[in-house]
């Protein structure tokens, strides 16, 4: 089969060490450059010689077309697929520009930062039979998979429980880059309970269904922190701290088992295990468990046991046969490649879509909404 022809809307020019704001378009530019179900066909930034530097920067070949707009690159007929990869604050009129060249469309989660702008995106996307593909990579995880293959063929029986409780490790007491403030605003796009607790959330959903119920509690308990600049000078001794670093979570699945989900900001854990996620059936019990590390990008030390009752507790195995290319992209982007393959081989369990998204964005929406903050 021919490779799925890609346009990449959000590419930078400079990869640096870790990551700052910005350069997520890499992580979506190597997957595709490593996988041989893809082709990088077109790079679309806010200018074309915007455009042009990134593919000369990145040394892409010289049939890799430049565009300055969303409309260009995805009228381009040798685009098949568009991928976006810029502040959430644009993904809307992005997205909207590429549906309404009736083209595939890949955007990173959540896919706005207003789920009455997702719906929209939704209807335009169905009313066209569009294709979309939403960057929720925690869904991509041999580990996710295979809980969510567990609870998909009751191993466990129904489901009448389940509780989730997280270690957030961004700790901003010291300070925080004023690149990623955004972070730290209760409002902006990649606010923590968008990122933070949304890509999480959106697992949990994927695997165990819907909240029918939910209530929630924030805290914020450091309200105000130093911003730097990339240099390492303090730009604002005092910037203030509106989204929570402390989020409680509990409700009622749609399939009536009841459900808590919990992130705690804290520089380590005891134990060194970061995520605990505890599934009980009618049958028996599952746990994941994970070390340090951020949720949707991969695992440090994953482990999943499962117990059935009456039986001594088994651990199950997740590990799955990857090509040598998955070895050689970064840890940071190893999810965002799966997340490619999944779509590419048409196993849906491992990506999102927009309607299934619309799930997970209505659950934070409410939250945002119905919360009770503790001072």
């Amino acid at each position: 089969m021919a490779p799925i022809r890609v346009g990449i809307i959000g590419l930078g020019p400079i990869s640096s060490p870790g990551y700052k704001a910005g350069e997520w378009g890499i992580q979506h530019m190597n997957a595709i450059l490593k996988s041989p179900h893809y082709e990088l066909v077109a790079v679309s930034n806010s200018t074309i010689e915007s455009a042009e530097r990134s593919i000369k920067s990145h040394k892409l070949p010289s049939t890799v077309k430049a565009y300055g707009s969303a409309k260009d690159i995805a009228s381009d007929p040798n685009v098949d697929l568009v991928a976006i990869a810029v502040r959430i604050s644009h993904h809307y009129e992005l997205v909207k520009e590429v549906l309404q060249q009736k083209k595939k469309v890949l955007i990173e989660f959540p896919a706005t930062p207003d789920v009455a702008q997702t719906e929209e995106l939704a209807a335009i996307a169905k009313s066209h039979g569009i294709e979309t593909i939403i960057g929720a990579q925690g869904r991509a995880d041999p580990a996710i998979r295979k809980l969510k293959e567990l609870v998909d063929t009751k191993a466990i029986g129904d489901i009448v429980y389940s509780s989730f409780s997280g270690q957030l490790v961004m700790v901003v007491d010291d300070g925080w880059a004023q690149s990623q403030a955004g972070f730290l605003d209760l409002n902006a796009g990649i606010s923590r309970i968008n990122i933070a607790l949304g890509h999480p959330i959106d697992t949990f959903i994927h695997v165990l269904g819907g909240f029918k119920d939910i209530q929630a509690t924030f805290k914020t308990s450091v309200k105000a922190t130093k911003l730097f600049d990339d240099q390492g000078n303090v730009v604002d001794p005092a910037y203030k701290v509106t989204a929570p670093d402390m989020m409680l979570l509990q409700g009622v699945l749609d399939g009536g088992a009841v459900a808590s989900f919990n992130l705690r900001t804290a520089r380590s854990t005891a134990d060194d295990v970061s995520f605990r996620w505890t599934i009980t059936g009618t049958k028996g019990e599952v746990t994941f468990t994970s070390g340090p590390g951020f949720f949707q990008m991969g695992f440090n030390g994953p482990k999943i046991l499962l117990k059935n009752w009456g039986s001594e507790a088994q651990e199950v195995g997740f590990d799955v046969k990857e090509a040598e290319y998955y070895g050689s992209i970064s840890p940071l982007g190893l999810n965002t490649l799966r997340l490619y393959e999944a779509y590419a081989r048409g196993e849906t369990d491992g990506y999102s879509n927009i309607e299934q998204t619309l799930r997970t964005e209505g659950v934070l929406d409410k939250i945002k909404k119905t919360a009770i903050w503790a001072s």
